[in-house]
């Protein structure tokens, strides 16, 4: 295992761009994604790729969700891609056992900023072993998400 800066490990870590409200409506071709995941959807993207996905802002900053596809990233999230050297999936789900919101700025308006995150150590094993966990945790999280819907539309 390494031990290194969050910074040091990815190609971006940056908040996402601002929308407004009109521009996201309950259908649409892309999803709009914020602090706390989805808020509706939109005709355009500003993401395309995997990344881990941060809330930057609000009670339940510091919480973490993986995406994988187009999506509009808005200014309440932080996107999280790694490098090369690293795998995307393997961060997320490294970030989400982290307790990022105890770094949260103590504030009438909790907030974390991409500075802040940036500094944060991180210990990473060898890419291959991060693909080998990534591909079972998200194995799992796949017929988790599977059980979900099927146990939603049997309770409908």
């Amino acid at each position: 295992m390494i031990k290194r800066e969050l910074g040091s490990v990815c190609s971006r870590l940056s908040s996402g761009k601002s929308i407004r409200a009109e521009n996201i409506n309950p259908i649409g071709v892309y999803p709009v994604i914020g602090g706390n995941g989805l808020r509706g959807y939109t005709d355009s993207y500003n993401f395309d790729g995997e990344c881990a996905v941060i809330g930057r802002q609000g009670a339940a900053c510091g919480n973490v969700r993986y995406h994988s596809g187009k999506a509009y990233m808005t200014e309440h999230a932080v996107v999280v891609c790694a490098n090369d050297e690293n795998d995307t999936r393997y961060l997320s789900y490294l970030l989400s056992i982290q307790n990022l919101g105890r770094l949260s700025a103590q504030s009438a308006q909790p907030g974390i900023s991409v500075k802040t995150l940036s500094k944060q150590e991180v210990c990473l094993p060898p890419l291959d072993e991060q693909k080998r966990v990534s591909q079972l945790l998200g194995t799992i999280d796949s017929k988790i998400n599977a059980n979900t819907k099927l146990n939603d539309y049997l309770a409908a």
